[in-house]
């Protein structure tokens, strides 16, 4: 088999593309996510201990408000960012087609063609209903699981495997 293709959008939207990019940024990389609750943790423990004062109270507050901030307004504001100003061709149809050498995404309503080499992935996931192809920390790719027929969604995966060098990038489906 040369070629595979099949149509969808480039990217995901709505609360979809809100579960990627928490999943993305606080459960593929964990680091955001402890560092925002540590603090919260800690005073808890220290509230426990019984080092409490007037003073303490206002930083302990602050501590458990930090992570609340983090998540229910910066987060969702950023989310809610960049939908509204992406590009208007990542919501637009488009054709993905696996070749030999790449994965071509082809959008005719905004005459756009993105070539993808299947050298430039370094790990693959398999999560929230997409293949997310990363090139280290960057998600190069996403591909809707949904929107394939169900001999692609058998094919597709060995197809992947078959033209990535799995030496240099780790599958995890």
């Amino acid at each position: 088999m040369n070629q595979l293709k099949y149509s969808t959008t480039l990217k995901a939207s709505g609360k979809e593309y809100e579960r990627i990019v928490f999943w993305n940024r606080f459960l593929r990389n964990p680091a955001e996510l402890i560092l925002s609750w540590t603090p919260a943790v800690i005073s808890i423990i220290f509230m426990y201990l019984g080092y409490i004062s007037y003073f303490t109270a206002i930083i302990y507050a602050g501590c458990w408000l930090y992570p609340i901030y983090i998540f229910a307004f910066q987060f969702k504001n950023s989310v809610a960012y960049h939908l509204r100003h992406r590009e208007p061709s990542e919501d637009a149809p488009c054709t993905i087609s696996f070749t030999n050498d790449c994965i071509i995404a082809d959008i005719p309503d905004f005459e756009t063609i993105h070539t993808y080499k299947w050298t430039e992935f370094t790990v693959i996931y398999k999560k929230l209903g997409y293949y997310m192809l990363f090139n280290h920390s960057k998600m190069i790719v996403m591909l809707r699981i949904k929107d394939m027929s169900e001999e692609q969604k058998k094919t597709i995966p060995e197809y992947i495997k078959n033209h990535i060098d799995m030496n240099k990038c780790k599958v995890l489906f």
